[in-house]
């Protein structure tokens, strides 16, 4: 009887404390009683003006849209603080029809991105290559290059800023 006793315990102290759980159910990484977020305006070291602005309002959009952390203008009213800065960005063909006309791209974007505690300075969230890429498909018709990339540089702003904001929400 004490031997079932005994390994009843052990299983049990071992199931409490393997490490399971289930990704995004936590607080991520946010210090304690933290509601409120400055982000800083990206920077673009890219030669693609207005990047920097479409991708910030996107997170500014994003978080707004989502009850954890409010975005703030006011940076000494915020816990923490994003900044970012663009790296690179390519769009480039990936699929093709029979006449050589592109019908779909890919828009890759990297990013160097940081999100600090005010409190504390400390980096909550650092990564140096946040890498984001999507593909988009544009009509056969398409009257040229550059509105093909300025429509895709809109499609894909909405899906970096819920990755961005997800991976700092949920830590994912």
């Amino acid at each position: 009887m004490r031997r079932r006793a005994f390994l009843a315990a052990v299983l049990a102290a071992g199931l409490a404390g393997c490490g399971y759980s289930l990704v995004g159910t936590g607080r991520g990484i946010l210090p304690e009683g933290a509601s409120a977020i400055f982000v800083e305006a990206f920077v673009n070291d890219t030669t693609r003006v207005g990047l920097e602005q479409r991708l910030t309002d996107a997170v500014l959009r994003e978080l707004a849209g989502r009850a954890r952390l409010s975005p703030v203008t006011d940076r000494s009213a915020a816990d923490v603080e994003l900044s970012g800065r663009i790296l690179s960005y390519q769009v480039n063909p990936v699929r093709f029809d029979d006449q050589g006309r592109a019908l779909e791209y890919e828009i890759a974007v990297v990013a160097r991105l940081k999100l600090t505690d005010r409190k504390t300075e400390k980096a909550l969230f650092e990564n140096p290559s946040f890498l984001f890429r999507q593909p988009y498909p544009v009509a056969a018709t398409s009257a040229s290059y550059v509105d093909v990339e300025n429509a895709a540089i809109e499609a894909m702003a909405r899906p970096f800023a819920r990755s961005l904001v997800t991976t700092i929400l949920e830590g994912f």
